[in-house]
This record gives structure tokens, sequence and C-alpha cells, in this order.
């Protein structure tokens, strides 16, 4: 018969009731027994407690529609573990000002040249999140503005003293609550100086010292954001956002994003945290783990061909060497596709046209749908890539056994030269 933890506790204790009359301690108070304490069980490692992570901006980071635009916060919380929500309240059109109290900012300057604010009333959207059911100890908070407060008409206007001293009170009343805030500098609209991508927006310098001064963390993404269109020579363009890099990236504008674009300035926000060692990246999921994709047919590994890494460099079938241009990484691009990176190069596998037959080359990662793969499971790790526009399958070209074959696209028949047993790197 088992024993349960309380009556052998029960037991022991009457034990030594039982030995301690037998002995005699002159003079001397018997010593109580130990308390008895439930057994704990082993739960291993602490499990991480559900958390939110709260958005305010504006319509870079807005979740927007379902094409253009769309903002960069609309894509942030697939990058996160399942113990996070990402809670998106930016509002497009809004300054920091008009975010924070709405229909009160009149239309009017003051003496000091600021937009007259009356009551100093909180819009619902601020006052729901410091309420009860809002921000709670443990959330995150991330703040993005200074598109809109550069305005010189109210009641979008703010001054950069009168920014700096909002995005206080917003980290300060954040702090409040137990919630770690984290400033963000606005994201660049897309501007060209010859060939190279420059600044485009102020308050930058007002947000870093703001951060500065409250010690809250800042990530600069109007210089990473940048840097990240630079590296997809989003310059020069001609001004057509309908076409090319730039318009897979971008609206038909210069500042709102296609959600492939959107998907890359979230991805930049999570690589910032992760590479400034703010707290919140240990919540974000994973980097991908780098494969090798080996033909069923062939037993023969996609390879980038002489182990380029220019742009333009095709993809082939070369005996498996495990060497990092035969190796890829899955990036996830929402609605169940994912872009496919080659390691020893960092750009991603795209279709050159729509045809059967067409080439499958390397190129700067734009997120646009023909950089984007649907993989199809058969089971025991064997895949088929499906190009997202296209249609078209990644097919090794006329079931060729031969190294140097090239991989293009075809008509998808799952057959065993469009399929590719994918094995750790």
């Amino acid at each position: 018969m088992r024993t349960s933890a309380r009556n052998r506790c029960l037991a022991v204790v009457a034990a030594v009731f039982a030995a301690m009359a037998a002995v005699v301690v002159p003079a001397q108070a018997a010593p109580a027994p130990a308390p008895c304490v439930a057994p704990q069980a082993d739960s291993g490692a602490a499990a991480v407690a559900p958390f939110k992570v709260w958005l305010a901006g504006d319509s870079t980071m807005a979740n927007g529609g379902s094409t253009c635009p769309v903002g960069w916060g609309r894509e942030f919380d697939r990058l996160f573990n399942d113990d996070v929500t990402v809670v998106n309240n930016a509002v497009g059109g809004r300054s920091i000002q008009t975010w924070l109290y709405e229909s009160n900012v009149k239309s009017t300057k003051d003496a000091a040249g600021e937009c007259v604010v009356s009551p100093r009333t909180y819009a619902s959207r601020w006052a729901g999140m410091l309420a009860t059911g809002g921000m709670q100890a443990g959330d995150w908070l991330i703040i993005q503005f200074g598109i809109n407060d550069g305005d010189p008409n109210c009641p979008r206007h703010v001054g950069t003293a009168r920014y700096r001293e909002l995005l206080a009170t917003m980290g300060r009343e954040a702090k409040a609550r137990g919630v770690k805030p984290i400033y963000v500098t606005p994201v660049s609209a897309i501007r060209c100086s010859g060939s190279t991508a420059v600044a485009s927006r102020g308050f930058v310098n007002e947000t870093i010292a703001q951060g500065q001064a409250d010690q809250v963390p800042v990530v600069d993404l109007h210089k990473r954001s940048i840097a990240l269109y630079n590296t997809l020579r989003l310059c020069p363009n001609n001004g057509n956002y309908n076409e090319g890099a730039v318009g897979a990236f971008f609206c038909n504008d210069h500042t709102h994003f296609e959600a492939a674009g959107a998907a890359r300035i979230a991805e930049v926000v999570a690589g910032a945290l992760r590479e400034q060692g703010i707290g919140l990246a240990s919540s974000l999921r994973s980097t991908s783990t780098a494969y090798s994709l080996v033909a069923q047919h062939s037993g023969k590994a996609a390879d980038i061909t002489v182990a380029s890494t220019a742009s333009g460099a095709g993809l082939v079938q070369w005996t498996a060497n495990g060497r990092p241009n035969q190796q890829f990484e899955f990036i996830d691009s929402g609605d169940g596709h994912v872009r496919v990176k080659a390691r020893h190069s960092g750009l991603v596998l795209q279709v050159s046209g729509n045809a059967n037959g067409a080439d499958i080359t390397q190129q700067p990662d734009t997120g646009a749908t023909s950089q984007q793969w649907r993989v199809v499971d058969h089971g025991g790790d064997v895949i088929s890539l499906v190009n997202r526009q296209s249609g078209l399958a990644m097919d090794v070209w006329e079931k060729s056994t031969a190294d140097g074959a090239r991989i293009s696209q075809y008509t998808y028949n799952g057959s065993p030269n469009q399929r590719f047993t994918r094995l750790p790197g």
C-alpha cells in the first residue's frame, strides 16, 4: 500500500515525540519538530509566463490593408514564440500627439507654436492601454512616431521639444505599470541620391536623445531601413513603384509597404532586438536551420553554381558535399510560404519568369512573390517547392542525374526530380 506524503510526515512527528518522552532532558524544553512541508513537484525548467507586446505608432507600423499599405507591425507577431501576443494599436496618419489626444488637438497653435490640446484627456486607445485590462507588468511597449509629426500644420504638427516630452510621458507611464518601453526611430521612406538610399525623416536624433535620457533602449530603424534599401539595391529607380525590386517592396508611393516590404522591416526590428541584447529578443523564434536539398531521383544536392556570391548565379545539382553553397535557410514569409536563402551568399532563390523552364537564380531578398515558395510535404522530410508567383515547381531539368544539371521550374507533378529530401546542415 502506498503511504501519502502527509501520513509519512505525521508518522515521523509521532516517532520524534515518542523518543523525546523516553529521554529526560532536565531544565530544558523539548525542541519542536520541524513542520511538515508538502513535497514539490519537479516541474523542470521554469515556464515563460505569457505576455503582450504593445505597438503604438503610425501607418508604417499599423496593420493596414490586405495588400497596400501594410505596416511592419502586422508582420511582427509571427516572429515570436507562442507565449507572446502582439497588440498593434498603431494608427495611420497620426503624430505622437494626435495618437495620444486624438480629437482634443485643435487646428490652432499657442504662443509657443504648438497645437492647442484641450482638454488634456487621453484618447481611448491610450486610456485603454493604461486601464486595468490594458498593459500589465512584464509586457513590452514599442513606440514609433516622427513621420507625421513634422507636418507644419495642426493638428498633426509637433515641435521637437513637445515630441520628446510626449515620448517621455509614454515611457514613464509604461514603466509605472511594470511595462518595458522601447523607442523606435521613424522608418525611412525610399529616397535616392544616385545609386544610394539616403535619410528621409526627422525626429531621429530626438528619439535617440530621449531614449538616453529615459534609460530606454532605442532601435534606430531609420538607419537600419536605409541600410536595408542599399543592400537590396532599391536605388536608383525610375519612380515607378509598380515594377521591379522597389515595386515589390513599396506601395505606389515612396513611403508605405507591400506585405513583403513590411515583413522585411519587421525582421529588421527583430534583428535589432537580438543585436542590441534587448530582453524582448529572448522570446523571438529561433533563427532558421540550414538544410541541404537532395534531389530524390539523383541523390545530388541543390547547389549555387561555383559557389558564386553574385546576384544572378544559377541553381544546379551537384554531388553533395555539405558546403555552404549547398545549404539553405527557410525564412517564413507568412501565408504558408517561405523564402529560401543560400547560406554562403545571403541571397534568396527566385524564378526568372513564369514559363516552364525558367531559371532559378539567387537574388537580393526583396520578399517578392517570385521569391516565395510553398512547401509541399510528402512525409519523411521529403518536400517539393512550388513558386508563389508562377505556380510552378522546382525541378531538375529533364530528370538529369549529372553534376551541373540546372534546376529550374516546371508544372508541378510530384515526380522524383521535383522532390527533395530536406536534411539539416
